[in-house]
């Protein structure tokens, strides 16, 4: 059935093992089955991962369907809402014990007057211990200070001794009379969504209070929110005091079961999803697309399955909003596998994904980038050791590896984030080559920034540090320009003998011109780029083919007998010279640079003119200025001539 969204609740029980894992859920359900007990399992695994989901099956398989056990089921974030700490603490108290009393009470033989009023004068003991030693977990550090409180007695309160005594005795009584029962599973879920200090008093509490004969506890909650919660008692965790964090961890929980990641089936959830969303045109994934996704996939989302059908929501969304803008020319399966790389960048690296809004040609990261977010530059021996490593060999991938430096996260994914950033780059140069000599946008720079433009429906971080850019739509813009500019263009260039061509369908981060050779056909591309103050109108001339590439360097690629041959440094320097010069002809806002690129073992020559204004919209909209502009355009074409190729 086609959807246009994947809902993001947990799995319930019964339905299809969409992840592949029911052998590691059998094993502990049956290992559970048989356990003696007092026992406490952790469930672990990051958000996402499907804690919530393996308990509902465990539930199902124990409690549910078997009736060997009876369930209680406690969700503490919903007990945490509107709640302060110690408010929190005593609401999941409870909580459960209210649950095993409904239980306990449906035995209609069984007398539980006495526990009633046992876990009430407790309950008021524990309010009044816990508001007495102040539980501020947040810097306090107390955990076990408020534990001790409650096992003491006062005139008139039960303490947690007695409580603990009575529910056992009432337990064994429940358990001893059904031959069926064997005990009681207590799931307590969401406590990783818990001030992590209030999460660990709670594990302590339950602990305590539940370490009975005939229970079971299943925690949903992972090592590391556990750390968290101990710091204002422990400090912050080093080799010297991590023996003390995973003695308390041990102390409260007897067995750890992490969530099997790494045996998930993530390749068929992500590809059934895109399917159910109907997000293709073509409504199947051939080979070649399907293994591009699960390598993307596999880089940025992981097998976080929350993670996943956030991106199908974000990918669903964007398609239908695309679709309803663009109704005549609906996005390619090219466009939309990129769309697939750039949301999964969004979701998973949110600093990157701030990069590229602001640089979206990536493979020309430079210097600059580093100082628009004001971090350091590396150092020289850091180069030459980056450049040792094929994944940041070149200067983009090393402004990559710095910018992964200000975050943990990302310093310990950044060779990742490079494969990632790679393979995109290499689906963006094969479909360049389908559409050499077409009008379509084919470099890296306005793929990346279609798709970002696109992915900016569902962004929402605002924590920019740098100056933001001016704002333009591009498409809008672009258009304009055509509009007056486009005859006087090319008859000037006409007039010259040059021959430019305008047939572009659809304009979005580029308006395209084809420049017709005898032999060849060359792009033309105008686009537009804001900065924070000023505006960059970016007129683009670009030749494939230009030498072949045996080595990295440009330069020894010239002095290759080919390239001398057909006389391309003389060529290549000549152009150079004659941008020098009509950078003095031209006015100071007019200025130029080039880019040498590595496409299908051959080098391309990129070369630029930029127009850099104030306001673009007014300088387009005076005729003087669009003569200015064409005729700017035409020598600058006389200007790079010299750059084609030569067969």
């Amino acid at each position: 059935m086609i959807t246009s969204s994947i809902i993001d609740v947990p799995k319930k029980a019964g339905l299809p093992d969409q992840l592949g894992i029911d052998a590691y859920k059998n094993g502990l359900t049956n290992f559970i089955n048989t356990a003696q007990t007092p026992l406490t399992i952790a469930i672990q695994g990051e958000w996402g991962s499907g804690k919530t989901s393996l308990m509902n099956s465990v539930k199902h398989d124990l409690c549910d369907s078997s009736e060997n056990f009876q369930a209680i089921w406690v969700n503490t974030w919903e007990y945490s809402l509107l709640s302060d700490e110690y408010t929190t603490m005593t609401n999941i108290i409870q909580g459960v014990i209210g649950s095993v009393i409904s239980i306990l009470e449906k035995d209609k033989n069984q007398n539980v007057q006495a526990l009633k009023k046992k876990a009430s004068r407790f309950l008021m003991s524990a309010t009044k211990s816990l508001i007495k030693t102040g539980t501020n977990m947040a810097t306090a550090g107390i955990a076990g200070d408020a534990v001790d409180a409650l096992w003491e007695e006062s005139p008139g309160q039960s303490s947690l001794r007695d409580l603990h005594a009575e529910l056992q005795e009432q337990i064994n009584t429940c358990v001893n009379k059904d031959e069926k029962t064997k005990g009681f599973l207590f799931f307590i879920d969401d406590l990783d969504r818990i001030n992590p200090p209030v999460a660990v008093q709670i594990l302590e509490l339950l602990k305590n209070i539940f370490d009975l004969e005939n229970c079971i506890f299943i925690l949903a909650i992972d090592y590391d929110v556990v750390v968290k919660g101990l710091e204002p008692k422990f400090g912050k965790k080093t080799s010297q005091n991590e023996r003390e964090f995973r003695s308390f961890f041990e102390k409260i929980i007897q067995l750890p079961f992490t969530m099997p990641v790494g045996q998930y089936k993530i390749d068929k959830l992500i590809l059934e999803g895109l399917q159910k969303i109907n997000y293709f045109e073509s409504k199947e994934i051939d080979e070649a697309t399907g293994k591009s996704i699960v390598e993307i996939s596999h880089q940025t989302v992981g097998s976080n399955p929350r993670a996943i059908k956030r991106l199908l929501n974000s990918l669903s969304l964007v398609k239908n909003v695309m679709y309803a803008v663009e109704q005549e020319n609906k996005p390619s399966d090219f466009q939309q596998l990129i769309n697939i790389g750039v949301f999964s960048i969004q979701i998973s690296y949110p600093f990157i994904y701030r990069a590229l809004e602001r640089y979206p040609d990536f493979e020309n990261w430079d210097e600059q980038l580093l100082d628009t977010f004001k971090i350091d530059k590396l150092d020289e021996e850091l180069k030459e050791q980056l450049s040792k490593n094929e994944y940041f060999d070149e200067e983009w991938e090393q402004v990559l590896y710095q910018l992964c430096q200000r975050e943990s996260y990302l310093s310990t994914r950044a060779m990742q984030i490079s494969r990632l950033l790679n393979t995109l780059k290499s689906l963006i140069e094969d479909n360049a080559k389908e559409a050499l000599g077409s009008s379509e946008d084919s470099s890296v720079g306005d793929i990346m920034s279609n798709a970002i433009d696109v992915a900016s429906v569902t962004s929402y971080d605002d924590t920019i540090e740098e100056v933001k850019p001016k704002e333009i739509h591009k498409s809008h813009f672009l258009k304009g320009l055509n509009n007056r500019v486009s005859k006087s263009l090319i008859a000037l260039a006409k007039e010259s003998g040059i021959e430019l061509q305008y047939n572009q369908k659809r304009v979005q981060s580029n308006l395209t011109y084809i420049i017709q050779k005898p032999k060849h056909r060359y792009r033309l591309d105008f686009s537009i780029h804001p900065g924070a103050k000023d505006y960059r109108i970016e007129t683009r001339y670009e030749c494939w083919y230009f030498i072949k590439a045996p080595h990295k360097s440009f330069d020894s690629n010239l002095n290759e007998p080919d390239a001398l041959a057909i006389k391309a440094r003389e060529r290549f320097n000549s152009t150079l010279a004659n941008l020098e010069q009509l950078d003095k002809e031209l006015p100071e806002y007019y200025d130029f640079n080039h880019g040498i690129a590595k496409n299908d073992h051959h080098n391309t020559v990129v070369m630029r003119m930029n127009t850099r204004l104030p306001n673009a919209w007014t300088f387009i909209n005076e005729e003087e200025n669009q003569k200015e502009f064409a005729n700017a355009v035409v020598k600058f074409l006389k200007a790079v001539d010299g750059i084609e190729i030569v067969n």
